[in-house]
């Protein structure tokens, strides 16, 4: 037929796809003021094809923005999907395709082997975590012990609302049990790395040894918010008078009071998960107080985790008319009824850790009940109520002493993915560094990294100097043992670990979220910054740049690698691991 005998009306739009299911790509006219035309491909089917239908998770089922790469019969072909559809790619005479290569949306690479030609393909999203935050290990003697995620409340340009990003809180303080944590060769010391898939920038650590007398124990005043102004830095001390509440109970008013008396990750977990990550329906935990006298300040103590919402699920869940909801805190009044008390009281910021919630001057009088509310997927393992005097003097029973200790060395260098173990509750994950594997499913953002080595003069000031790093990466951080003063009879010691600095996941949503640049700062109004401001562009920061930032990666997809775990019994010791060679595809 030729195609300048086809009458056409007012055609509107056209569509390629593959109508009689023959292999070929078709072609569909549409036309506002009339039936459809439809030109079927007649002989392109004559080589061969593939179909691949993409099936994202639980965010994105529809698979709109993968981006796909086909190497067949010695040639690339690519790819953005844009509409719910199959794909068509020809390969000629080739019987398969010899890689399929996929970039989910939210940061996943796949790589599929060996596609067989002329037949439907059906790829599914690979159920693995991209990003999370860099992780914390320390020495407790015999191995690298893990402490827990840091600074989950950094992340830059996380997609929260149309034409709207999260505002990051740079710093944490992470408590360290002083049983935890013990000399090796005169320096207390510390693994921090990136097991996942995203770029951080460090600016400063510190390590904070916090003596208090037994029987007391010692709280930084942390937890994620979500805007300004973010907790307040200060040292909680809580009298061994803290005691479990009266009584809890769930969403369903089932008495969870035994769930909450220890910290054993036994969770409450009455809540429903959504099909959009980190999001669950609304739901409550009521905890009765119990008497308590405003003489003395009132304080909860909650310990446990949150399973994080990425910028994706965000994105997906606004679309479907949810937004989160930040933890709330209603007090039920003498009559029945129930008020509002605390508006956002903040969650653990990643992995298990105990959070701080001031109740004082909150409540009504003769108040005891309370409950929390929210629809984020958060686990609490145990609560204590805190009713006990404030510190007054040397003396008190509820005083702490701090001693800043010295960092003495820090030095950056790939060592590949610490084993991660999967607890009981999905989201409760631990990580063996005693098991590399030198390579796993990811890929580095773009861009300038810090170059491997010696990076202690990076970490020793809040100035935007960073230790740039980024997938596999770690820094072994060493602090002055010798600075610790003896203990008092009667007392203990514990640590406070201090980190400054932001992260950057590799997720669709997120602001340039597979470049290193552009580099945040502690200036900045916003992520992305608003036009008119800049990483800083004077001397200093040139230099720095220009020095400490040589390594560059390309973000070449080129090879995928799953993880091999292997013993590592002297990785503690161990310098530098060289990327290994090629590997089986990740699938």
């Amino acid at each position: 037929m030729k195609l300048d005998a086809i009458k056409l009306t007012s055609p509107g739009a056209l569509l390629a796809a593959d109508v009689n299911v023959d292999g070929a790509s078709d072609l569909i006219v549409a036309q506002p003021s009339g039936q459809p035309l439809v030109l079927l491909n007649r002989g392109g089917s004559r080589n061969h094809s593939l179909r691949i239908s993409l099936r994202g998770l639980a965010d994105n089922r529809s698979a709109l923005g993968t981006k796909v790469e086909v190497f067949a019969d010695g040639m690339w072909q690519k790819w953005e999907v844009t509409a719910p559809q199959d794909i068509i790619a020809g390969i000629g005479s080739a019987d398969k395709a010899d890689l399929v290569r996929l970039l989910w949306p939210t940061g996943v690479p796949q790589d599929e082997i060996d596609v067989a030609a002329d037949r439907e393909d059906a790829i599914t999203e690979l159920d693995r975590r991209g990003s999370s935050c860099p992780t914390l290990f320390a020495w407790n003697g015999s191995e690298f012990g893990f402490v827990s995620d840091v600074i989950g409340a950094g992340v830059v340009g996380h997609w929260i609302a149309p034409a709207k990003r999260n505002t990051p809180d740079p710093d944490e303080w992470i408590k360290i049990d002083g049983s935890r944590l013990k000399a090796r060769n005169g320096l207390l010391s510390f693994r921090f790395g990136e097991p996942m898939e995203e770029v951080n920038f460090m600016d400063q650590v510190r390590l904070v040894a916090v003596d208090h007398p037994a029987g007391t124990s010692v709280y930084p005043n942390e937890r994620f918010l979500s805007e300004r102004p973010f907790a307040e830095t200060k040292t909680v001390v809580v009298g061994s008078g803290a005691h479990a509440p009266a009584g809890a109970w769930d969403d369903h008013g089932r008495d969870v009071l035994p769930l909450l008396l220890h910290s054993d990750r036994k969770y409450v977990k009455d809540f429903t998960n959504l099909s959009y990550a980190g999001f669950a329906n609304q739901h409550a935990l009521t905890l009765d107080l119990g008497a308590w006298s405003a003489a003395n300040p009132l304080r909860l103590l909650l310990s446990g985790f949150i399973e994080y919402f990425s910028a994706s699920s965000m994105y997906a869940a606004w679309q479907a008319g949810l937004s989160p909801i930040a933890p709330y805190v209603e007090a039920q009044l003498p009559d029945g009824s129930w008020r509002r008390v605390i508006a956002d009281m903040g969650f653990p910021a990643g992995l298990p850790r105990t959070i701080v919630v001031d109740l004082s001057g909150k409540l009504p009088v003769g108040s005891r009940r309370i409950r929390i509310v929210t629809n984020l997927q958060i686990y609490w393992d145990q609560a204590l109520v805190d009713n006990g005097p404030e510190s007054h003097g040397q003396e008190s029973a509820t005083t702490a002493r701090q001693t800043e200790l010295p960092l003495v060395s820090a030095r950056l260098e790939f060592r590949g993915y610490p084993q991660q173990l999967d607890g009981a509750t999905p989201g409760d994950l631990t990580y063996n560094y005693q098991r590399i594997s030198r390579s796993g499913p990811f890929v580095p953002e773009r861009g300038a990294y810090t170059r491997y080595g010696e990076v202690t003069p990076l970490l020793r000031n809040i100035d935007d100097q960073f230790v740039v790093f980024g997938t596999g990466e770690d820094m072994d951080l060493g602090f002055s043992a010798a600075a610790q003063p003896a203990l008092p009879g009667g007392w203990v010691r514990d640590y406070f670990f201090y980190a400054n600095g932001f992260v950057k996941d590799m997720d669709f949503y997120e602001a340039s979220p597979f470049t290193v640049n552009a580099m945040p700062f502690h200036g900045m109004a916003a992520y992305p910054y608003p036009k008119g401001q800049h990483y800083p562009a004077d001397a200093a920061h040139i230099a720095y740049q220009l020095e400490w930032n040589t390594r560059f990666e390309s973000g070449d997809r080129s090879q995928r690698y799953q993880f091999d775990y292997i013993p590592a019994l002297a990785v503690p010791d161990s310098p530098a691991v060289p990327v290994a060679p090629a590997g089986k595809a990740a699938r």
